[in-house]
């Protein structure tokens, strides 16, 4: 299971897909911003921690523009997760329920998918792991090396505060943990005043105003069902029911409307089975995080699942829960049966690996809008000549382009042109002078108004001119994905 995921991750990291939409927005932060600028509120709703930004931007700067580089902190962040994944597991399951719990671990998609993007869910995955692994240490040993063990348990949450904001989640489960235990109440205090302090410090001089910034994200309807119905406290159970049978248990694979149903049965299973193993300690360690996201939930300042990457914290806990309930099903059956049924659940678990390594070797991009995209941005750079000028067009919002107007394309567009050395004028709709050839590239979601709004627009503000009244307009148009289209215009002056 360890090689065959590590083999998936890799595979998929070196077949480079595509960029795609929300990946662009991160990236285009980064030709125009310099470190400083990234500490202010970032345009297109792009919430991330700040020292996860500076890291990219590092290495947007060391790679040129590379999405190979860019994604490298992602990949790392996968590859020594699944190393504190298999430790954890075995340090704190008895096998089988251990093994269980890493193949289906290793099997899931969502932890693989984003161990190879240009976004921060990796390292929140990472940065949990880290500090469940510590945290269990601290909790298994004694002697010199435990005042060691706290230290790094502080000094990782002090990082992780700036680097991953759902650590502050588990930061503040394990302060909860340590404090219930009467040996640890005072130091666990002690650093919780200090976690804390560094903790308001980043929310209210950072993460507060990039988070009004994108308040609009807010009401979203991806993100709005993600909140607590307090105005209606009566759906609250079923609220509470289905987003824990979404995409918060999709391990190792899973959907919204209570597609995540069996996972998280198997959860459920293997929570009653640590209780009545006289493991209820070890269940608050693994679930006080959830406590934490509720309540930010509940303030909507973070959202209670709506998608597995903001609740990627997670995985570890649900693994377990999901391995143990697993365990403890099996464990019903005679041991000659239980024996070969457990073989065929880790089967299956290696089989759903594999066949996720072909899925990405046959289809190794996102989308197919992202393949034309891509294609067209090296057409396009191949037909520039050196010296032509090349200038832009798309949704105007107060005079100035609307990027956002069209969502994660016009991302996508942008990066894929810059990665061949092209950068469209996007306000350069009066120019005074015209070289013998010029290229105009306009953009735009709609197929029905290209034609008749564009091009009107390219005869009126410069076929009109009096300096190319003999000009000539040859057009080319490219659809990705169903409404998704650019329009090229090659303006030649005689």
């Amino acid at each position: 299971m360890l090689g065959i995921h590590l083999l998936w991750m890799l595979v998929r990291y070196f077949l480079a897909f595509p960029v795609w939409g929300d990946e662009a927005f991160v990236i285009n932060n980064f030709p125009d911003a310099g470190y400083g600028d990234l500490i202010a509120p970032l345009p297109n709703g792009q919430v991330g921690p700040l020292l996860w930004w500076w890291l990219e931007k590092a290495c947007y700067d060391l790679g040129q523009g590379s999405i190979v580089v860019l994604r490298l902190p992602a990949l790392v962040a996968g590859i020594l997760s699944t190393w504190l994944m298999l430790r954890f597991c075995l340090k704190s399951l008895p096998q089988p329920s251990a093994l269980f719990a890493f193949a289906i671990f290793c099997a899931s998609y969502y932890p693989l998918r984003h161990a190879v993007e240009v976004k921060p869910y990796a390292i929140d995955l990472l940065w949990a792991l880290i500090q469940l692994n510590l945290a269990l240490d601290l909790i298994r040993k004694d002697g010199p090396s435990k005042r060691g063990k706290a230290m790094a348990l502080v000094v990782f949450s002090l990082i992780g505060v700036w680097l991953s904001y759902p650590s502050l989640f588990t930061s503040a489960g394990l302060a909860l943990y340590f404090f219930c235990t009467r040996q640890t109440r005072r130091p666990a205090f002690g650093a919780s005043l200090l976690l804390g302090g560094v903790a308001a410090w980043m929310v209210f001089s950072y993460a507060l105003p990039h988070a009004r910034a994108a308040s609009w994200l807010m009401e979203m309807d991806m993100w709005k069902p993600a909140f607590p119905p307090f105005a209606q406290w009566w759906a609250l159970p079923y609220w509470f029911l289905e987003r824990h049978c979404g995409y918060m248990a999709a391990y190792p694979t899973g959907g919204r409307d209570f597609g995540s149903s069996v996972s998280f049965l198997l959860m459920f299973v293997g929570a009653v089975g640590m209780v009545r193993a006289h493991q209820g300690r070890f269940l608050l360690l693994l679930m006080s995080p959830l406590l934490f996201n509720f309540l930010a939930a509940s303030l909507q300042q973070y959202p209670y699942g709506g998608s597995i990457r903001v609740s990627i914290f997670l995985a570890p806990a649900s693994c377990l829960l999901m391995g143990h309930g697993l365990a403890c099903a099996i464990g019903k059956f005679q041991q000659q049966t239980a024996a070969r049924v457990g073989w065929v659940a880790v089967l299956l678990l290696f089989g759903f690996a594999v066949s996720g390594l072909v899925r990405d070797v046959q289809k190794p991009y996102k989308t197919e809008g992202d393949v034309a995209a891509a294609d067209f941005a090296a057409w396009f750079s191949g037909m520039v000549q050196p010296g032509e000028a090349v200038a832009g067009f798309c949704n105007q919002a107060d005079g100035a382009p609307d990027f956002h107007g069209l969502g994660g394309s016009m991302a996508r567009l942008r990066v894929q042109l810059r990665q061949h050395g092209i950068e469209p004028d996007w306000t350069a709709l009066n120019l005074d002078q015209a070289p013998e050839a010029r290229w105009w590239l306009v953009y735009t979601d709609d197929n029905d108004r290209t034609m008749k709004s564009v091009m009107p627009l390219v005869r009126s503000v410069h076929y009109g001119n009096a300096i190319w009244q003999g000009a000539s307009i040859e057009h080319f148009e490219f659809v990705f994905d169903k409404a998704e289209r650019v329009d090229v215009f090659r303006l030649s002056g005689e």
